[in-house]
Order: structure tokens, then C-alpha cells, then sequence
């Protein structure tokens, strides 16, 4: 029973503490608006970093979700395509339900952009891992050939 505690802990505790971070982030509302004083317009600056922010918080969120995922134990153990595809989704669907969070958070406001970068970095941080994990496969299969 301690050790099945101890891999569901180290499957999922990374992926539940980044969503708890992630949460934190987005619920602040004490984050001042960042307006240009003469024109009222949002800088661009601070537009991007935030857009930034959200690439950087589902890149590793997706990560940490395919690495859950295909942990074999305290995970799903799933193949990689599959593991690929529920980790796009979760991320996507965690991505959608904070953005609709945030319509209740003074100061914020939810976003479809948002909803789209945070699935678009998701799934570019497993589709890369995915293809990496296929190179190397496929290197390791032409070096056994050529020994």
C-alpha cells in the first residue's frame, strides 16, 4: 500500500502542485493594470510577457501531465501516442475551466487567446518529446543493425 501511495505520489504530486501554482497565478487580482497613462492602451511589454507566461506554464504543464501519464504504476502507463493526446487534452481542458475562473477573479478577465496558447504549448512540448523519443528510437534501431 506505501509503495502504490509512493508512485501515485510520484506520478501525480509534480503535476497537481504546478496546476496549484498555475491557479494561484491566474486567481491574483492584485496585479495592477499595466496601461500606457496617456492613451489608456495596454502595453505591449507587459502583453507579452503575460502571453509569455502562459506559454511557459502549459509547456511544463504538459510535460509534467505526459510524464504522469506514462509512468507506468503510479501513472496510467499509457503508450506514447496516447499519452501524447490525453496529456494535449488535460492540459487544454485545465487551460479552458481557469480561464473561465478568472471571469470571477476582480481584475481579470478570461480569454480564448489564453484557452489557445495554453493548448498550443502543451502540445508542442509533448509532440517535441514525442519526436525525440522517436529519433532516438530509431538511432538505437540502425546502430543494433550496423553492429
Amino acid at each position: 500500500m506505501t509503495a502504490r501511495l509512493g508512485s501515485l505520489a510520484t506520478a501525480w504530486l509534480p503535476v497537481l502542485l504546478w496546476m496549484a501554482m498555475i491557479l494561484f497565478l491566474s486567481g491574483r487580482s492584485d496585479i495592477p493594470p499595466r496601461t500606457n497613462p496617456a492613451t489608456g492602451e495596454t502595453v505591449r511589454a507587459t502583453y507579452t510577457v503575460a502571453k509569455l507566461a502562459h506559454v511557459v506554464e502549459y509547456v511544463v504543464l504538459g510535460a509534467l501531465l505526459l510524464r504522469a501519464i506514462r509512468l507506468p504504476g503510479g501513472g496510467l502507463g499509457l503508450a506514447p501516442t496516447r499519452a501524447v493526446l490525453w496529456s494535449v487534452l488535460a492540459a487544454g481542458a485545465f487551460g479552458a475551466a481557469d480561464e473561465l475562473r478568472q471571469a470571477f477573479v476582480p481584475n481579470r478577465s478570461p480569454s480564448a487567446l489564453d484557452v489557445v496558447i495554453d493548448g498550443a504549448s502543451a502540445l508542442a512540448s509533448v509532440t517535441g518529446w514525442l519526436a525525440f523519443q522517436r529519433r532516438n528510437e530509431a538511432r538505437r534501431a540502425l546502430s543494433r543493425v550496423l553492429d
